[in-house]
């Protein structure tokens, strides 16, 4: 006999959420889904610019030090 239980919640989340589901796939839907991804892709392009720029405000700190 172990001491040790297994926890195994999946299941039982499942059948929580079970009646709660819903499909995601009308046009409203898709286009929601277009635009946030349109949304973070401009994010995302605006993230690596400004990582770019600190990276090289940093080597320039480095090289004039």
């Amino acid at each position: 006999m172990t001491t040790f239980k297994k926890i195994n919640k999946a299941e039982e989340i499942d059948m929580k959420v079970q009646d709660t589901t819903e499909v995601l796939n009308k046009p409203e839907h898709k286009k929601a889904v277009q635009e946030m991804n349109e949304a973070m892709e401009a994010v995302r392009r605006e993230y690596k610019v400004k990582e770019s720029k600190s990276q090289t405000s940093a080597a320039n700190v480095i090289l004039t030090s």
